[in-house]
């Protein structure tokens, strides 16, 4: 009896281990499901750090590109300004130098002539002062191209240029012109490529007045303080939104803002609809200090 029930309680572990054993098995293959689900992730985690670490340094190449991209074309249109400015310049003294003194010995060749004729050769007389007119109309007009080309002013100074050129904006267009500027910057030492690049703005700024506006008066104010030449340039017109695109192959405005940059300078225009505008240009007085600056900006 005893030697049974021995044997049937022996029997009973067995049971139970074998009753558990799908269960454990079970257990078993879950933990494995979740390790190789837990390894799928993980790889696929991995993947796709990988693609954005890839894309991030694709983007960092193609914005250190455009950089460089962005560089090169300010330095190529830099250049640009100068070798127009060198050749205007070119032009300017051999225009001046050449056909201004041809035209100016013409006309007292001619003036010669005219006063050995008299009302006895009436005809010829006549003939001369034509002559002499067209001489003096072609030497207008030789004065005119070389303003264009190079004002007059500069090498007098900016104040002077500013007087020079508002005189010139009042009797091309009508509207009044004011100049207030300290007359001791003249005595700075302003590099000339500075003195052409505000010369430009202002040119444009003016025209711009003229052609848009519609105002009767204009402000220009010239000052210089810590290193900086700033000229504000103010009208009553009608005024305009600054944030409105510009028009398709328009590039006056973006023109300036350009060669202002290039100098290490900034142009900020205030303006609102019948309110006015007033354009504000701040230069460095140095080229050298203006290179400073724009290798500052860009880096």
């Amino acid at each position: 009896m005893r030697t049974r029930l021995r044997n049937r309680h022996s029997k009973a572990p067995d049971q139970l281990r074998d009753a558990l054993a799908p269960s454990r098995y079970a257990d078993v293959v879950a933990d494995d499901g979740l390790e190789a689900s837990m390894r799928q992730l993980t790889e696929g985690q991995m993947l796709v750090n990988q693609a954005l670490v890839e894309k991030i340094i694709a983007c960092q190449h193609s914005e250190a590109s455009l950089r460089a991209s962005e560089q090169q074309l300010h330095s190529l249109l830099a250049h640009q300004r100068a070798s127009s400015e060198a050749e205007r310049k070119r032009i300017s003294r051999e225009i001046h130098d050449c056909l201004g003194q041809n035209l100016l010995a013409l006309r007292l060749d001619i003036v010669s002539l005219h006063q050995q004729t008299d009302d006895q050769r009436g005809r010829l007389h006549d003939w001369v002062s034509a002559a002499l007119g067209n001489v003096d109309e072609t030497l207008r007009t030789v004065k005119h191209l070389l303003s264009e080309l190079r004002p007059a002013g500069l090498e007098l100074g900016v104040v002077a240029t500013l007087e020079i050129e508002a005189r010139k904006f009042t009797r091309a267009s009508g509207i009044a012109c004011d100049v207030q500027a300290d007359g001791r910057l003249d005595d700075l030492q302003i590099d000339e490529d500075i003195l052409m690049s505000l010369y430009r703005v202002l040119r444009e700024s003016l025209d711009n007045v003229c052609r848009h506006s519609l105002a009767s008066r204009v402000q220009l104010h010239l000052v210089s303080a810590d290193g900086m030449l700033e000229l504000s340039i103010g009208d009553n017109g009608v005024g305009f939104n600054p944030q409105t695109p510009r028009k398709s192959g328009s590039f006056g405005l973006a023109t300036q803002q350009e060669q202002v940059a290039a100098h290490g300078g900034t142009l900020v225009i205030n303006s609102a609809h019948t309110q006015g505008s007033r354009l504000i240009v701040r230069l460095p007085l140095m080229a050298q200090q203006a290179g400073m600056k724009r290798v500052d900006r860009l880096t």
